[in-house]
């Protein structure tokens, strides 16, 4: 049966199957409280639609995902958005069945559904939030997320009880500068790469939408081609800002822990061979990532 759509007022509202086993403990433990808000079974977040901040609430109910947006979005725009963002577009077949091939991979999944590749709708904003995260816990990344938002506090329409601030611009950002970027408690490296970024992407030079239907070795060396944007800032960006299904992490700790709980035997798991073992993953990198994180879970 294809997926309902209906309005309401004031608000558009759409229906879509989806599990959601999962979903609630990844957001929740990523969650920027300016920006999101999560609970056991609803998301909502602003969202930047055609240049318009837009406040998004998506609700699971009985298995069906229900979405609202205010403004009211086109229920065929709507229903986009909740698709990437959710990662509904994507037969998870091909990962199963290298899964059921992989023993590794086979008990790390059994018994738990495939996990999605949840999406950040602003490429721009998963990079600037994998940089914050690069070299200190979810819980600290989260706080200087925070504070950069509140820095230039754009409020979003509230919805369901909850007004959003929207996440910066590349422009915006980078009219805060270092001085600004320091005050929130980051270090002078790590500010010059966002700036970095946020030059390359309002010059154009991250062309989003072009790289997200470009190869992956060219993705790859356009982004670490960036001051601070190393491996695996490149593939966590790959992955959930482009929709890569075959990004792979191998720098990241929890991976490498992850590989070292599942298979403590043949000596440390280091970024080789993290990088080696992976490659029977493909073209499925990016799910095999989810796993291995869960695991630790």
């Amino acid at each position: 049966m294809p997926p309902a759509w209906y309005g309401r007022p004031r608000a558009r509202a759409a229906s879509v199957r989806i599990r959601s086993r999962g979903s609630d403990r990844f957001l929740g433990a990523r969650a920027v409280p300016a920006l999101e808000r999560v609970s056991a079974d609803a998301y909502s977040r602003s969202v930047r639609v055609a240049g318009r901040i837009v406040s998004l609430s998506c609700r699971f109910e009985g298995g069906a995902l229900v979405a609202h947006s205010a403004p009211a979005l086109p229920p065929d725009v709507l229903r986009g958005h909740v698709r990437r963002l959710f990662d509904l577009g994507t037969d998870l077949g091909g990962f199963r069945a290298v899964a059921r091939r992989d023993p590794l991979l086979r008990r790390l999944t059994a018994g738990r559904p495939a996990q999605r590749v949840l999406q950040f709708l602003d490429p721009f904003e998963g990079i600037v939030r994998a940089v914050l995260g690069q070299q200190v816990s979810l819980a600290a990344a989260r706080t200087m997320a925070d504070r950069l938002v509140r820095l230039v506090p754009r409020a979003a329409p509230p919805l369901e009880g909850f007004r959003p601030l929207a996440f910066p611009t590349a422009a915006q950002l980078a009219s805060i500068g270092t001085g600004g970027l320091r005050g929130i408690g980051l270090t002078r490296a790590k500010a010059a790469t966002l700036l970095a970024v946020a030059r390359a992407s309002s010059s154009g030079v991250l062309d989003w939408d072009r790289l997200r239907h470009a190869p992956a070795e060219a993705t790859e060396a356009l982004l670490t081609a960036l001051p601070g944007i190393g491996p695996w800032t490149a593939a966590y960006t790959r992955m959930r800002c482009l929709g890569d299904p075959d990004a792979f992490p191998a720098g990241d700790l929890g991976v490498r822990h992850a590989l070292a709980k599942a298979r403590p035997s043949g000596g440390p798991w280091t970024e080789r061979r993290a990088r080696g073992r992976a490659e029977a993953w493909r073209p499925w990198r990016s799910y095999a990532t989810l796993a291995l994180w869960a695991s630790l879970a």
